[in-house]
């Protein structure tokens, strides 16, 4: 049986008393020692956010990569580092992702959060860079919607010292929960018009594009790269599908209008920019054959290690077992990435091939 309807003082009060009490649990959760944080002086380093999924999660998680859960380069993963983690060292002092910590709170906490729209309140709980808030498994729909949303987050933490982001930079990539589905890719395979596949791609541009205004309306100087969508039937899990040119194209071509709408967001956009991520693949391992097989090139790096695009633990592996990229894929697109920084005005000096072999190498012990 249904209880009496509300007073209106009471639905009036519900949210505030919420509120608090998700405050009180963010507290007892450790979440909320992160937001009393006292922000950073405004000079220093670019602050650097990020959003995403599990390609942009840092690697040494602790919380969601525990040592010998197998994750993220199994008994290599303490040197299997993820791009962000890769700038924070190879550009400590330049690029700032904010420190390294446990943040976020567990899914039960972070629902009364977004329930009462407390500020600032994150999930999931992890520990990673404190700008980073990209986790695995989000789609395009967790930028700015339920428990493991990102922007408003994210705004939150920029408004603590607003006027250092001025020169800051927020790097969106997202896209691949939805869009490395092999049904999809099939539905584009076989029609690269198909009509559920480029309703799929305008939801999630259209999710991208509320992010984007909502982060340009409060930091209107703060960069924002928009990373482009990766095609994966070069993922060497689907090296046996679609072996016919007209099929690959077809895929390309369904993709193209996801780049392509980055693309227009980024052009009518202050301070924004595109980075073209099946572009820069092409650049390093080249494509399938004619007759879609792999064809793809090896990636010499020195002396001592020569990487192929297959699954494996090892660096000699483009991706780890757990179908994620590798140390040296992860080395090279940050390397890809602080090019684009500079690129766009950003005062950040591009990682050079020796750094970045350097790099690499020290991993090799």
């Amino acid at each position: 049986m249904a209880g009496a309807a509300p007073s209106s003082s009471m639905r009036r009060g519900a949210p505030r008393l919420l509120g608090a009490v998700a405050l009180a649990a963010l507290a007892l959760f450790g979440g909320a020692a992160s937001l009393a944080q006292k922000p950073a002086p405004a000079a220093g380093p670019v602050p650097m956010a990020v959003l995403g999924d599990s390609t942009n999660h840092s690697y040494q998680d602790s919380v969601s990569f525990p040592a010998g859960s197998g994750q993220r380069g199994g008994p290599y993963q303490d040197r299997t580092f993820q791009w962000t983690e890769v700038l924070a060292r190879l550009r400590a002092g330049v690029i700032d992702p904010g420190p390294w910590e446990v943040v976020g709170q567990n899914r039960v906490v972070a629902k009364l959060g977004e329930w009462a729209d407390v500020p600032g309140a994150r999930s999931p709980r992890k520990q990673d860079y404190r700008y980073n808030f990209a986790a695995s498994g989000a789609g395009c729909t967790a930028l700015t919607e339920g428990v493991h949303r990102q922007v408003q987050p994210l705004l939150h933490t920029m408004a603590q010292d607003a006027p250092r982001w001025k020169q800051g930079v927020v790097v969106l990539r997202i896209g691949l929960v939805q869009m490395a589905d092999p049904a999809f890719l099939d539905q584009l395979a076989n029609d690269s018009a198909s009509p559920a596949g480029q309703r799929l791609v305008g939801e999630c541009l259209g999710q991208v594009a509320r992010a984007v205004q909502m982060i340009r309306a409060a930091h209107p100087q703060t960069h924002i790269v928009l990373v482009g969508i990766f095609d994966d039937s070069n993922d060497p899990l689907n090296f046996d599908r679609w072996h016919s040119r007209t099929a690959l194209d077809n895929i390309s071509r369904g993709l193209d209008r996801y780049d392509a709408g980055l693309r227009e967001l980024a052009a009518k956009t202050p301070n924004a920019s595109f980075f073209d991520d099946r572009a820069w693949f092409r650049g390093l391992w080249g494509t399938r054959g004619p007759d879609g097989k792999p064809a793809y090139r090896d990636l010499k790096i020195g002396d001592r290690l020569t990487v192929t695009l297959t699954l494996g633990d090892a660096p000699t592996h483009a991706l780890v077992s757990d179908d994620h990229w590798g140390l040296v894929v992860n080395v090279k697109w940050a390397q890809a990435m602080s090019r684009h920084l500079a690129s766009v005005g950003l005062p950040v000096k591009p990682i050079d091939d020796v750094e970045a072999r350097r790099f690499i190498e020290a991993q090799l012990r």
